[in-house]
């Protein structure tokens, strides 16, 4: 009975130690109507598809609420932005300034190694 029972937790407690850490989160912050928006989640996911991508849509947080600090669009790691603007105080729903144009796929990916 208990070797039987060896059999199936071993490898229940390699599966809950191997994927809780397989996987990272990231935030996106965009808004429907933000014409930047798909285009740079699509490049998010190309430059790593095996991320855990959450979706914040700015149209719908609270006034004040600290993720109105960055512009749409915005990748946020750890609650800090993936190639670090900092956030503006009097955050409110608005389009990022992209000045050199949006990042590549392979920017993002070297943004995503450098937080490793």
């Amino acid at each position: 009975m208990l070797l039987q029972s060896l059999r199936i937790t071993i490898p229940l407690l390699f599966l809950m130690t191997t994927s809780s850490t397989s996987s990272e989160q990231l935030e996106f912050l965009g808004f429907d109507g933000c014409p930047n928006s798909p285009v740079l989640r699509k490049c998010l996911v190309e430059a790593e598809p095996n991320v855990v991508i959450v979706d914040v849509d700015l149209m719908v947080l609270p006034s004040g609420g600290a993720r109105l600090g960055w512009g749409a669009t915005t990748i946020l790691f750890e609650e800090s932005d993936l190639f670090g603007v900092p956030a503006n105080e009097n955050g409110d729903i608005r389009c990022r300034n992209w000045s050199r144009g949006l990042p590549s796929v392979d920017t993002i990916r070297i943004a995503l190694k450098e937080i490793h």
